[in-house]
C-alpha cells in the first residue's frame, strides 16, 4: 500500500534521506525555485516518475490541502523495531525517547516527531491502538522529520516503559497533577517523555508506569497546552540540562 508525502519539505527530506518515492507530481506552472528543483532532480536520480499535473488533482490527492504544489507517492511506512531504539540509546550517556500515549490527532503527532528530532531525541513510541498512523498529515506538519526520526509501534505501552526502564531510562509523564515543575524535574541523562491525548491525558495504567510526573508551569488564564507544544517544552529543556551540564 503506497503513501502520499505532501508539502515541499517534507517531500525533500524524503527524498534526501533515500526514502523510497515511486512518484512525484508537480503543479503545472508553478514558478520554479531551487527547493523545488532539487526535489525533481533527487526523484528523478533515484527513478521516480516525474508528471505535471493541474492543481485540482493535487487536491484530490491531498488530506488536507496543503500541497505547496508538490506530492510525492512512497512505499507504506514501516515502523522502526523498538530494539533498533534501544541499541541506539545504549551507546550513550544521554537519550531521550518520546512515548505518545494514545495521541489521535495527526497534527500533533506530526509536530511532536518534528520537536523530538529537533531536540535530538533517538525514538518517538505510540500504541498501534487508537493512536494516530503515519499519515500525509504527519509527513506535513513532522517538515521531513519523519524521515530522520525512528518511530516505533507498540502493542502494550505499559511493558515497552518497563522494557526502558530496564535499560536504565527514567520515566517522566507529562501531567498537571505532577510534583515537580519543567524547570525542578530530573531531566538528565537517559529520559523517556511520555505524554497524552489532549482530550484525557496519560492513561491510569501508563502514569502509574512512570516514575515521576512533571508539570509545566503556567501564568495565564488558560490552563494547559496542547500536546506537541508541550513535547516540545520538555524535549528542549531536556537538551538545555546537557549545555548546562
Amino acid at each position: 500500500m503506497s503513501a502520499i508525502i505532501e508539502g515541499r519539505n517534507a517531500v525533500a527530506e524524503a527524498l534526501r534521506s533515500g526514502q523510497s518515492i515511486t512518484g512525484l507530481k508537480i503543479a503545472k506552472g508553478m514558478r520554479s525555485d531551487p527547493l523545488v528543483d532539487e526535489i525533481v532532480a533527487l526523484a528523478r536520480e533515484a527513478g521516480a516518475t516525474v508528471t505535471y499535473v493541474d492543481r485540482a488533482e493535487l487536491d484530490r490527492d491531498s488530506e488536507r490541502g496543503r500541497h505547496q504544489g508538490v506530492v510525492a507517492v512512497a512505499a507504506e511506512f514501516h515502523y522502526t523495531p523498538l530494539n533498533v531504539v534501544m541499541s541506539r540509546a545504549a551507546e550513550k550517556d544521554r537519550s531521550l525517547v518520546v512515548v505518545l500515549d494514545h495521541v489521535t490527532d495527526p497534527g500533533n503527532f506530526g509536530a511532536v516527531v518534528r520537536s523530538a528530532e529537533v531536540a535530538g531525541a533517538d525514538g518517538v513510541i505510540v500504541a498501534d491502538r487508537r493512536s494516530a498512523p503515519v499519515t500525509a498529515v504527519v509527513h506535513k506538519a513532522a517538515a521531513g522529520a519523519t524521515s530522520h526520526l525512528p518511530i516505533v509501534k507498540v502493542t502494550n505501552l505499559t511493558q515497552t516503559l518497563g522494557l526502558l526502564k530496564d535499560a536504565g531510562f527514567w520515566i517522566a509523564g507529562a501531567d498537571e497533577r505532577g510534583r515537580d515543575s519543567l524547570w525542578k524535574a530530573p531531566l538528565d541523562g537517559k529520559i523517556v517523555l511520555v505524554l497524552g491525548s489532549e482530550g484525557s491525558g496519560l492513561s491510569r495504567l501508563v502514569a502509574e508506569s512512570c516514575d515521576f510526573l512533571v508539570r509545566i508551569p503556567v501564568a495565564g488564564k488558560v490552563s494547559s497546552l496542547n500536546v506537541a507544544q508541550a513535547a516540545t517544552l520538555l524535549a528542549f529543556e531536556w537538551m538545555r540540562r546537557a549545555e548546562d551540564a
